[in-house]
């Protein structure tokens, strides 16, 4: 059915309005369908969505619509009415696909006049309009929106220039990045350069003009200070834009905000140089080798240890390290520069991740260490010595002495059973002493001695002015320290069977000597130097202190070479070697015979 009417100007331009005003699709629908109706003098009109689903509506309903059985023509053109429309008092329907056929907008007459399909066209096209306008817009929004969200992410803005105006469209992402809000003025270039840090200013500028100049894209790394002060670093690009005379009109690019990439680097980079630091402070000499041995690294340690630069060397050429890169103790090397070396090699694996499994070295010259090591065997040698010599005067001279007293006062037997004694003990030291070192037996040759067994002519005594006879009424007053009582005994048989020397008291100890000594006040004191507790060496300058005018005479087991100075040097009167040839009476004659200052 066709009938040729005059569509209402004024409803048309209205429907246009409107349609232009409509800010989204659903709104588009609610405000448009309702006049297209009017205008077209449909009895129903309706707009149907994707999924068949009825999206706005007007005018008298259409009941039992099956809209999935509509197959209705993309151009509008008039239709037989479907069958579920029969008995509806449909006379007629049209159809037409609206932006692309997403949507389908369905028009139904009941009766009276259609409009041709022409002017019918001409109105649906203004609704097919706004819906293309719209869709646009809400694309454009989404990518605005997507490109915003996605320099948020990035921390990266973009600029756009405009040089003849000087005015500058800044991203809101771009603001933020300067400390600013989005959009809250208008980022001329000398508002740009007041953001910049001043040392940076000049260098940027001039990459600017040269950029202008030429014509040419650009990328720089620049400083800005926000408003509160802080320092921000931004990597940035840009390209110029030219009029079709090749004119500079337009500068545009992005700005990547690189603050925390730029100071994680500058704190890695001083890490770096603290660790390297730490490395060439280090006192052993650092290499760093790879597979093939090949140095790569070196602290300045390693060239004066190792006689030269050994970057680019091979580890192999100065030293063999076991399989494995273990590392050892006192390994042989030859310096870059001959030296003969004994090296402490310690070794660790870097990182194996990039495949080149680097190898750091640890070297020390092992000969402190060596000597160290001799120096403390040396040590504990002497330890042993001193031990053993010890050992002899308590075990074998003790005896040999108290077996010379003995023979001195008559007692054959007694003398005996010291000598007896006194060898078994001699026999177990000298077993103990040659108790094989370390499961080694001696070999011949461990005997030799180093010097003479001849014990030599003993020394002088210090000799002062002639002595005086003792005048009647002088027995001396002696105290007797040692700490074997055989050696008490005997020497106070010794010195009682004179009829003239009187032993005032024993002390078997350093200690106990200075307690009787204070207590007794002799004039003579015989004191040994081994001793439990306290030596005689402690011992003696206490005595002298405590009584000023006695006598000490040191009467001991070690050779006058070996003590004499020292009691001499705190104050000893005498020094006598225990043994065969004591001339105790002598002595202590001599001693008493000299003047106390002497």
């Amino acid at each position: 059915m066709h009938v040729n009417t005059v569509l209402d100007s004024k409803l048309i331009a209205e429907l246009a309005a409107r349609s232009s005003a409509a800010a989204s699709i659903p709104d588009l629908f609610a405000e448009t369908v309702h006049m297209l109706g009017e205008i077209a003098g449909a009895t129903s009109t309706m707009v149907i969505g994707p999924g068949s689903q009825v999206l706005a509506s007007s005018g008298s309903p259409l009941p039992h619509i099956e809209v999935e059985l509509l197959d209705l023509p993309t151009v509008l053109a008039e239709i037989d009415v479907p069958e579920p429309w029969a008995g509806q008092e449909i006379s007629a329907a049209a159809g037409r696909r609206l932006h692309g056929g997403s949507f389908f907008l369905l028009l139904a007459w009941a009766e009276g006049p259609v409009p041709h399909a022409v002017d019918i066209y001409i109105t649906t096209t203004i609704l097919d309009s706004a819906l293309a306008r719209i869709s646009a817009e809400e694309e454009l929004a989404d990518l605005s929106a997507r490109v915003d969200n996605a320099q948020l992410l990035a921390n990266m803005g973009d600029y756009d220039w405009h040089i003849a105006t000087d005015t500058n469209r800044w991203s809101d992402q771009l603001y933020r990045i300067y400390g600013h809000e989005p959009q809250s003025f208008n980022a001329s270039y000398d508002v740009f350069l007041s953001h910049l840090h001043p040392d940076d200013r000049e260098r940027i500028q001039t990459v600017h003009q040269t950029a202008y100049a030429s014509g040419e894209p650009y990328q720089m790394i620049e400083r800005i200070v926000r408003p509160d002060g802080e320092m921000r670093y931004l990597s940035s690009n840009g390209q110029v834009v030219l009029d079709a005379s090749g004119t500079p009109i337009r500068m545009r690019g992005t700005c990547i905000d690189i603050t925390d990439r730029v100071l994680a680097e500058q704190d890695r980079e001083r890490i770096s140089l603290r660790f390297r630091a730490l490395v060439e402070a280090c006192p052993d000499a650092i290499v760093v080798f790879d597979r093939t041995g090949a140095i790569v690294q070196a602290n300045g340690h390693a060239a004066v240890l190792l006689g030269g630069d050994t970057v680019g060397r091979s580890v192999k050429e100065i030293v063999q390290l076991p399989s494995g890169h273990i590392g050892g103790a006192g390994l042989e090397a030859v310096g870059l520069d001959g030296r003969h070396l004994q090296l402490d090699i310690a070794t660790t694996l870097l990182s194996d991740d990039d495949g080149e499994g680097l190898v750091a070295g640890f070297l020390r010259d092992a000969g402190p260490r060596l000597y160290g090591e001799a120096t403390a065997a040396r040590l504990r040698e002497a330890q042993v010595r001193r031990r053993q010599a010890l050992e002899l005067n308590d075990s074998v001279i003790q005896g040999l002495t108290a077996a010379s007293l003995a023979t001195q006062v008559g007692d054959d037997i007694a003398a005996k059973q010291f000598l007896g004694r006194t060898l078994t003990a001699a026999r177990h030291m000298m077993n103990e002493w040659l108790d094989p070192l370390e499961g080694s037996d001696l070999e011949p040759g461990d005997l030799v001695r180093t010097g003479s067994s001849d014990l030599g002519r003993m020394p002088d005594q210090p000799q002062d002015a002639a002595p005086s006879p003792l005048r009647e009424g002088d027995q001396p007053r002696i105290l007797l320290v040692d700490d074997n009582t055989d050696v008490r005994r005997l020497l106070r048989t010794k010195l009682e069977a004179t009829g003239y020397h009187e032993i005032v008291g024993e002390a078997a100890d350093g200690a106990e000597a200075i307690e009787m000594a204070q207590l007794l006040q002799p004039n003579v004191v015989l004191l040994d130097l081994a001793m439990p507790h306290m030596d005689g060496l402690q011992a003696l300058p206490r005595i002298l202190a405590d009584v000023p005018d006695v006598r000490v005479i040191v009467l001991s087991g070690f050779d006058q070479e070996t003590m004499a100075d020292k009691a001499f040097a705190l104050g000893a009167h005498a020094y006598l070697e225990k043994g065969l040839r004591m001339d105790i009476e002598g002595v202590i004659e001599t001693v008493l015979s000299r003047q106390p200052s002497a």
